[in-house]
């Protein structure tokens, strides 16, 4: 006869995971209209959102880095380290984001290639530990601007990262979308993601991370594992029925 509920053995972590990195710009345009409050109240509304996405919850790992205040940081998920992070992924549960505050220039493209780095870095220390991807990470670039170098002058370096990301959505070692409000320049989002770009015009930060957790609960639910990157970026698409409501609402 089977035991108590409160006598059995606690569940199991998951053998698998799924990493999401989210790359969000915190440049000085960021504090005009208080988009930067509606940034960080959004982040804590996702929270509580994405814990209705049982995959994600499960199995998700996520790590954040911003853009512009503090040129490129890669921020403690958790709320709790505010110098540099001994582990920049930490599981969904423990989501907690401390506050971003917004200044600087927008180094774009060092904040992506930051991301990239800690992905790396926690892909390999998975495989070493025998721990599976569920399927290939995820990235999310979140901008209201365009690529600028130290000075804030705007800079085409973009384009010599572009085909490092096709790269790895063609290995299959990534799905990158680029996600661009209020002045967000359209060429380089397109540039950075052909088939994964959207301008989202005057959309809430709340919003722009709705279409983050149903793309996100889409693929860790779904069956990407073997299909290439545009079909993945196709089905996702047509989830969440992007373009339609973005005409509704953008």
């Amino acid at each position: 006869m089977s035991g108590p509920v409160d006598a059995l053995p606690p569940a199991q972590p998951a053998k698998s995971r799924i990493l999401i990195t989210l790359v969000v710009d915190t440049s000085s345009s960021m504090s005009h209209l208080g988009r930067i409050d509606e940034l960080n109240a959004a982040l804590h509304g996702w929270r509580r959102q994405i814990s209705a996405y049982t995959h994600v919850m499960r199995m998700g790992e996520i790590a954040l880095v911003t853009f512009g205040n503090g040129h490129v940081r890669v921020i403690d998920p958790r709320g709790k380290e505010s110098g540099a992070v001994g582990q920049p992924f930490v599981p969904m549960t423990d989501f907690d984001p401390p506050r971003l505050e917004a200044g600087g220039v927008t180094p774009m493209v060092e904040g992506i290639q930051q991301a990239l780095d800690i992905l790396g870095t926690r892909k390999q220390q998975l495989r070493s530990s025998g721990i599976p991807l569920a399927n290939r990470p995820l990235m999310y670039l979140i901008t209201d601007g365009a690529p600028t170098d130290d000075q804030g002058r705007l800079t085409d370096r973009w384009r010599d990262l572009a085909p490092v990301l096709r790269k790895q959505e063609e290995g299959r070692h990534l799905l990158f979308f680029a996600l661009g409000v209020r002045e967000a320049d359209q060429e380089v989002l397109r540039g950075l993601a052909p088939e994964s770009a959207y301008n989202l015009g005057e959309m809430e930060f709340s919003k722009v991370l709705q279409l983050v957790s149903a793309s996100t609960e889409k693929v860790a639910a779904g069956t990407a594992r073997n299909q290439g990157a545009s079909e993945i970026y196709q089905q996702v698409d047509q989830h969440m029925q992007m373009r339609e409501w973005l005409g509704h609402h953008g």
